[in-house]
């Protein structure tokens, strides 16, 4: 059993490395045809990702008509399908090929700022847009990325070559982890944290279009300690290829109060999405652990 369990690790990874190959083999432009197909069988296949997909959008754009969701769902899974096609390119393409993709870029200056002033930088990066490209367009700064390992463990090789291949360090979720990156931000480094995922620990109740999301406090709890600035990162999807932008995070609340900050922390992540919804990850269940007494936001029925 011991032998059978690394020889199965090894064939998912070299399977995921074909496929990853045949999406780097195809144009950027005729992988997001594919991806855009594949998210409206998705949506008419009734998969999961398409029902969570229409529950999430159902609650968060109430005031459009079931058909504009309807069309906003099948777009939504296309992005989702365009990330997975799009991390062929990030872990076999040149830097120069993948650099031709960054049509443009905002707000450079408030990340390097910092970095040269030693005050450290903290980036907190949605699950917007392909959040992946900016491990390309800011890896030669050097930063720590805090990720989760993969349930698949043959995946994880793949991640993190295509993640670090530029420059950055990814460090897990772990104890041994977290103070790897604190100790980046307290040296003036740059550290980058997703933050819309819901913690499976701790965390508190914050809105999110205007519904209780549980959202976490590590980033709020590593800026405290750090005293480093905070930004929000993104890599929207543009014509030919990605607008990397990066944007001050809000200083109108008390830094050293958790449910202040994840207030702040949403709202943010709320206006970044409203600029083209459907490349947020509307397939993930960010309304799971409701507030005490709330009924199950997810329940098990087919979108119409």
């Amino acid at each position: 059993m011991a032998t059978l369990i690394p020889r199965s690790r090894r064939i998912v990874e070299r399977l995921l490395a074909g496929l990853l190959r045949l999406f780097a083999a195809l144009p950027l432009r005729l992988g997001w045809r594919l991806a855009d197909w594949l998210g409206v069988a998705t949506w008419f296949l009734r998969t999961d990702a398409a029902r969570i997909t229409a529950v999430n959008l159902a609650k968060c754009f109430p005031e459009l008509d079931p058909s504009a969701r309807k069309a906003l769902a099948r777009r939504s899974l296309g992005h989702t399908w365009r990330l997975l096609i799009e991390a062929g390119p990030l872990t076999y393409w040149s830097g120069a090929r993948l650099g031709k993709l960054l049509i443009d870029e905002s707000g450079r200056s408030l990340v390097t700022e910092p970095l040269e002033q030693g005050r450290g930088l903290l980036m907190l990066v949605p699950h917007y847009g392909n959040w992946e490209y900016l491990c390309h367009v800011l890896g030669g700064l050097g930063f720590v990325a805090l990720y989760d390992p993969p349930r698949l463990a043959g995946i994880e090789p793949l991640l993190l070559r295509s993640r670090q291949r530029f420059g950055a360090t990814l460090v897990p979720g772990t104890p041994a982890g977290l103070r790897a990156a604190h100790k980046t931000l307290k040296a003036g480094g740059f550290a980058a944290i997703l933050p819309d995922q819901v913690p499976a620990q701790g965390g508190v109740h914050a809105p999110f279009f205007g519904h209780p999301a549980l959202t976490m406090t590590l980033a709020q709890r590593m800026a405290e300690t750090s005293g480093a600035p905070l930004l929000i990162g993104s890599a929207r999807r543009v014509r030919h290829g990605f607008v990397a932008e990066y944007a001050p995070f809000p200083t109108d609340f008390d830094l050293g109060d958790p449910t202040a900050f994840a207030t702040a922390l949403n709202r943010s992540i709320e206006t970044l999405v409203r600029r083209d919804p459907a490349q947020y990850q509307w397939e993930y269940k960010r309304f799971k652990k409701p507030p005490p007494g709330s009924p199950d936001p997810y329940p098990k029925h087919r979108p119409r």
